[in-house]
């Protein structure tokens, strides 16, 4: 008979396989669906409007997730979204009509958002014990693979023909296919939980909601405008567009590093020294004359901290509610991070327009000083206590 840390192990392997076919899928789309649109001579604003769908669907629904977790199950939801996602894929083939793929593109964020809050429900519950930390860091790091992974199938299928929809509706249905592995009674993949109101999921872990809400802003920032803040810094195009390689590199490599320090302290502290170290990142990219191999380095080490806000943010909502509580803390997590990734590229876009290029910075600056100061204080008790 297996052991439970046996169980829990293998429960780990089938929600990081479907981690990963749910990564390739969101990696897939953006780029997908873009190519499309500049090739049928739709501008910019377009382009960008039907990619902010993916981003509104997730906060839209994510206050009814925890409702019909509790009402269907954990793994009814997951599968109604699965196909409410696949069927979103293969219908974009149906038309080419502009209005169709805004809804379609909402239709599918809605599918999608649904399996992320399901997804990371399961791993905060399994996430447990002393090796919490790495548990949530290799969840983390299969995903991160998985949007990497996304956007090369076009290399091979291109973007103009159905064969991408196909393979992203296909891709969404494996997702799906490690659950039905699942042992009868799973730990973390239980029947009925019970629903706890947004608002008091909010206020009982609200530094874990604002690492996610800063995690949102600061990620999505940097993902949007990383590029434009170098080249305008005076950085040859090749070399700018190589900082989002490097940002995204170290996010990779440095995840596990992420998992150990979590394994053996606080989220607080774990934020804490992040938002410091990603400060000193920024402060040394605005030094003039740096020779770009430092710079470049700088912003490597800058993935692993940023991409902890969000590690660190998770594991604090698993100190805070219970099994049956989590998919109101994941719900709201998840919410309040699309907030984040909404306001964050604006408002640092509008910053650079005013304080060119520095006002990027400022921004990112000031957002990472607030999650200090909350984590610091929050460490407070526990220095206090020695």
């Amino acid at each position: 008979m297996a052991s439970s840390k046996d169980t829990r192990w293998g429960h780990v392997a089938l929600i990081m396989s479907t981690a990963l076919c749910i990564g390739m899928a969101i990696g897939l789309f953006p780029a997908l669906l873009a190519l499309n649109l500049d090739a049928r001579g739709y501008d910019s604003t377009s382009n960008g409007l039907l990619a902010a769908m993916h981003g509104l669907a997730g906060l839209a629904v994510s206050p009814f997730v925890p409702r019909l977790m509790a009402g269907l199950g954990a793994l009814k939801t997951y599968f109604m979204a699965l196909a409410c996602a696949a069927a979103a894929a293969l219908l974009f083939t149906l038309s080419d009509d502009i209005g169709a793929w805004f809804a379609l593109r909402f239709l599918m964020g809605v599918g999608l958002g649904i399996q992320w809050i399901v997804s990371e429900t399961w791993v905060n519950q399994i996430a447990q014990g002393p090796r919490r930390g790495t548990i949530i860091s290799v969840y983390l790091l299969v995903l991160t693979v998985g949007l990497a992974t996304g956007p090369l199938i076009l290399t091979v299928t291109g973007f103009s023909s159905a064969a991408p929809f196909f393979i992203a509706a296909a891709i969404l249905a494996l997702s799906g296919l490690p659950l039905l592995f699942l042992p009868a009674q799973p730990v973390a993949v239980g029947g009925h939980g019970k629903h706890l109101p947004l608002l008091d999921a909010l206020r009982r872990k609200p530094s874990a909601m604002l690492a996610a809400v800063m995690d949102g802003f600061i990620f999505q920032s940097f993902m949007a405008l990383l590029p434009l803040y170098f080249l305008r810094l005076g950085s040859p195009e090749t070399a700018a567009i190589g900082m989002l390689n490097a940002f995204f590199l170290g996010s990779f490599t440095l995840q596990l590093v992420v998992g150990y320090a979590l394994d053996r302290h606080s989220p607080a502290a774990v934020l804490f020294w992040s938002s410091l170290i990603l400060l000193m990142g920024l402060a040394i990219t605005a030094v003039p004359n740096l020779g770009l191999g430092w710079i470049w380095f700088a912003v490597f080490l800058m993935g692993g901290p940023a991409v902890a806000i969000f590690t660190a943010g998770l594991a604090g909502i698993s100190d805070a509610f219970t099994a049956e509580e989590m998919p109101s803390g994941t719900a709201m997590f998840t919410m309040v991070w699309h907030v984040g990734g909404l306001a964050g590229p604006v408002m640092a876009g509008v910053a650079m327009d005013v304080w060119n290029p520095f006002g990027f910075a400022a921004v990112i600056a000031a957002s990472l000083m607030i999650l200090a100061l909350a984590n610091g204080l929050a460490m407070r008790p526990a220095l206090l206590a020695r």
